[in-house]
């Protein structure tokens, strides 16, 4: 060491004193990471959870005034409309969830190294998929739905969406007097299934080839008929009731082609593996139907099915029920298309927060210095302040393949 880098007094990250700079290092980490991922969050009304004050949180929706259609008066004062304005309330709910770690595998010190960062990137992601498909499901809720096709209903969908199912639903917002965004575009969020049954319109406008390519909503991919598309491949889908207790989703482990068997991650107990029998399934598009499951965990348990697995079908895809309600049971797409103020959320900004417990942070109840903890923890709220302003389209998919 040289005798300036003694004589400094050099703040480094071992220095207890800085320690907890290090905490807001990965506060503003995890609060941008889940940020560009709040899809169904990025249009709706923003208000921040108050700290320290009312649990309740509130927008204000204001009604048209009505047209001023009688002349005015020369030096006569008219009288004027009241205005008419609607507090929608709510309190908002907290949610988190966290990874441990033990001292075998200690890399965290008071400067988040690579490997923290990356544990923080895996929360964050999770933070954002859980806050922003509470936001999906409270808008998938609204009551303002078409169907594809003309069809009456979820049980009698047979189509998937069209060109002209798009500008029926413009007209549907017009009528209603929904106001575009301010770049003159109404928005709709929909899932990777349902935007390759559209794209091949000659009118499909890509962004790069848009007027204006500054303003790109996060997952935005094109636009039709005065509609800005934005992907996800959370968008809403109903897939039918949850294959096991709590759980809408399973996850394969492996495919045994030849055995007509895919192993899932999860554990399943001999009672929820019983139910599995003759449930139709989706999995990577493909819908089968279960002969029977075996109970196990780790890998163990598996789904024999009555046809054999495609060999597409690898670790980490989803399992989903195929019982959503369209026609054959096959899955139903619920796109949503939305006008400005049509909903409000939480804004995410100082409300999403990282906790981490270092190594030894617990005191007695941790002698030997062998655990500590990364966590999320968030409040979130969202609510629909304008029905009328937000359509949910149901469709099929033509991606969706029948293996019987």
């Amino acid at each position: 060491m040289t005798d300036t880098e003694q004589n400094l007094n050099l703040q480094k990250t071992t220095s207890s004193g800085s320690a907890p700079l290090f905490q807001e290092v990965l506060n503003r980490h995890i609060l941008k990471r889940a940020e560009a991922r709040l899809i169904h969050d990025q249009f709706g009304q923003k208000v921040k959870v108050p700290k320290g004050k009312t649990k309740t949180i509130s927008w204000d929706r204001l009604s048209p005034l009505p047209k001023a259609t009688v002349p005015l008066t020369e030096g006569i004062t008219p009288k004027g409309s009241a205005i008419n304005i609607t507090r929608i309330t709510a309190q908002p709910v907290q949610y988190g969830n966290y990874v441990s770690y033990t001292d075998s595998f200690d890399f965290f010190k008071h400067d988040p190294s690579p490997e923290a960062l990356k544990m923080n990137e895996l929360l964050a992601r999770n933070a954002a998929e859980t806050l922003d498909d509470i936001t999906k499901d409270v808008l998938a809720g609204g009551t303002n739905v078409l169907y594809a096709g003309g069809a009456t209903s979820r049980a009698a969908l047979t189509n998937t969406i069209t060109v002209t199912d798009i500008r029926k639903i413009v007209n549907q917002l017009k009528r209603n007097k929904a106001v575009p965004f301010d770049d003159g575009y109404y928005v709709a969020i929909v899932h990777p299934d349902v935007t390759f049954d559209i794209q091949s319109d000659e009118n499909w406008k890509k962004p790069h080839e848009y007027v204006d390519t500054k303003h790109i909503y996060k997952g935005e991919i094109g636009e039709l008929y005065g509609v800005r598309f934005v992907e996800t491949p959370d968008a809403k889908v109903f897939r039918g009731t949850d294959l096991a207790q709590n759980r809408s989703e399973l996850t394969v482990q492996s495919a045994d082609v030849s055995g007509k068997k895919i192993y899932v991650m999860e554990t399943l107990t001999s009672e929820e593996a019983s139910a599995m029998a003759s449930r139709a399934i989706v999995v990577n598009g493909f819908i089968y139907t279960v002969s029977s499951a075996a109970a196990g965990e780790n890998g163990a348990a598996c789904l024999t099915l009555s046809a054999a697995p495609d060999e597409s079908i690898d670790i980490d895809m989803k399992i989903y029920p195929a019982d959503g309600g369209g026609a054959s049971n096959s899955p139903v797409y619920g796109s949503l298309f939305i006008a400005k103020d049509a909903y409000g959320v939480t804004s995410p900004k100082d409300n999403i927060e990282n906790i981490t417990k270092a190594l030894g942070s617990a005191g007695s109840s941790d002698p030997l210095n062998q655990r500590g903890t990364m966590s999320w923890k968030a409040y979130h709220m969202a609510k629909i302040l304008e029905p009328l302003y937000l359509i949910r389209f149901e469709s099929l998919s033509s991606l969706t393949k029948k293996t019987e």
